[in-house]
């Protein structure tokens, strides 16, 4: 019997107007969707490819080692092109300094308070999807009961030995199965646009992972579907369903999403990063200071009136690089080097637990918002699709890890050489070939007009490992079992209203 009233409903859904709307639906939307994401997708690897150079080529170009400050860039992510999750809010560089921990990542001119947060309105695939496959859910469903009662065949079927259950259960399975062709007609127009695209390479890890996506909009569908039919069974008229339904629709898929954020920002106060930076400032203040005491301290311990130098540059962390001084201002800063790069990675220590606490309550803000996220279907799709799309808050602040630990083994390596007891930290001149002061004042001075680079053939490399499917698979679980347990209420839940369902 189940099977009948499958069939019958599957072959009047695909035969209807609303069917073909929904196909036509599909059939505009995704290509657009699709492409759109592919071009922005192309135009993050070039500049991807044009900071990467800039990068190889500025280490190419370094001479000592206080000018060695590794510029990290991050490789777009291709899933991105199906959900482009945190990967919007956040830049793709991070730069690594000895006075600071990595923060943020920069190369994005982003005006979010918490990056953290869901950006729902992003023009992607998963979004799209998202909300074409909840209209077409509610519009198929709405009428399940409503429709059999308006034509007066509800008493004619349960008068032919009919359980409700099995009634209640190939209706709903009829849906499914009707708009299982557009979901997989979505999937494959999507997927035929990556194929199709050559600068797209997705590994066989990526393609399970598009495949565990379908599996997760089914789910999705079917959260919609019963709730459609909770509503079909709750009401007696048609029109009264559809409206019930349309501001279910508005409300879990478009209110309470935006909402959340604004919610989570009220609950969860954090501090403005203004506040945190004006903190580290007062701490590279205080260095500062501690510094030009320390600086006078070595000029008397070495009996300087003044230092000299011939060329000299410095910049930002740190750097300064100078040849041809006498050699009494090279041992000056060579004393000084031993001296502040520990206390300058000290502070950094210190300004960590600052930087530390304002992160921390950007992360409470977003677990708040993900809390939120729970009264809304579409929110949780994209909580578990975002991981599997290595484009979740989990993925980013992971990544984040891993470029401080970089830093961690970076300094471990300036230490283990003593690299900054060295003259090589901030000359490439040869020590042999120093001058005095005195032969400095005259003019005696002769240094080469040219210096090879550094060979940094032994420095610690970054290597960005993504997390591995199985790692994203346990990202998503709890979204997923979600979704689950709100479709056994659901379904629940519909079994109860319609056993008191009048058939009159």
């Amino acid at each position: 019997m189940i099977w009948h009233i499958v069939k019958k409903d599957f072959l009047l859904n695909i035969f209807s107007a609303r069917f073909i709307i929904g196909v036509l639906l599909c059939i505009i939307l995704i290509p657009f969707t699709i492409s759109v994401s592919i071009d922005e997708y192309k135009n993050q690897l070039r500049i991807y490819a044009v900071d990467k150079e800039n990068s190889e080529k500025e280490l190419k170009q370094i001479k000592v080692y206080s000018g060695l400050k590794p510029e990290l860039i991050k490789y777009p992510e291709p899933l991105g092109i199906l959900y482009k999750g945190i990967n919007q809010n956040v830049g793709n560089k991070v730069k690594i300094y000895l006075q600071e921990y990595p923060l943020f990542p920069t190369g994005h001119a982003s005006t979010r308070d918490n990056p953290l947060l869901n950006a729902f309105f992003s023009l992607d695939f998963i979004t799209v999807l998202s909300l074409v496959l909840s209209l077409l859910a509610l519009v198929f469903s709405y009428d399940l009961i409503t429709r059999e009662h308006e034509e007066g065949t509800l008493r004619l079927i349960f008068s032919n030995y009919t359980g409700r259950i099995p009634f209640l259960i190939g209706k709903i399975t009829g849906v499914l199965l009707s708009l299982l062709p557009i979901l997989f007609f979505c999937f494959l127009l999507s997927t035929l646009f990556i194929v199709l695209s050559p600068d797209i390479k997705l590994q066989i890890s990526d393609w399970i992972r598009v495949a565990i996506l379908f599996i997760f909009s089914i789910l999705y569908i079917l959260v919609f579907i019963l709730m459609g039919t909770i509503i079909s069974a709750f009401v007696k008229s048609s029109s009264t369903a559809i409206v019930l339904s349309m501001l279910c629709w508005i409300w879990f898929v478009f209110l309470w999403p935006v909402s959340g954020s604004y919610l989570s920002k009220s609950i969860v106060k954090t501090d403005l990063y203004d506040n945190v930076r004006n903190s580290l400032d007062d701490l590279d203040k205080e260095y500062g200071k501690l510094e030009g005491e320390q600086w006078g301290a070595i000029q008397k311990r070495l009996n300087m009136r003044g230092t000299n130098w011939w060329n000299a540059s410095g910049g930002e962390d740190g750097y300064f690089e100078t040849y041809g001084s006498p050699s009494e201002t090279m041992e000056f800063h060579r004393q000084l080097n031993t001296w502040k790069e520990p206390i300058r990675l000290s502070y950094a220590d210190r300004k960590w637990p600052v930087q530390k606490a304002y992160l921390d309550g950007l992360i409470r803000q977003q677990k708040m918002e993900k809390n939120l996220s729970w009264f809304s279907p579409s929110e949780i799709l994209v909580q578990a699709v975002s991981c599997l799309c290595r484009s979740s808050e989990k993925d980013f602040l992971r990544y984040m890890d891993e470029t401080r630990q970089y830093r961690e083994t970076l300094v471990t390596y300036l230490k283990d050489r003593n690299l900054f007891e060295k003259y090589i930290y901030f000359t490439p001149q040869d020590p042999a070939t120093f001058v005095s002061t005195a032969d400095f004042i005259k003019g005696n001075n002769n240094v080469p007009d040219h210096f090879n680079t550094l060979d940094l053939k032994e420095v610690p490399t970054f290597i960005d490992i993504p997390a591995a499917i199985d790692t994203s698979l346990k990202d998503s679980f709890t979204g997923i079992a979600a979704l689950i347990l709100i479709s056994i209420i659901l379904f629940s839940g519909s079994i109860i209203v319609f056993n008191r369902y009048q058939l009159r």
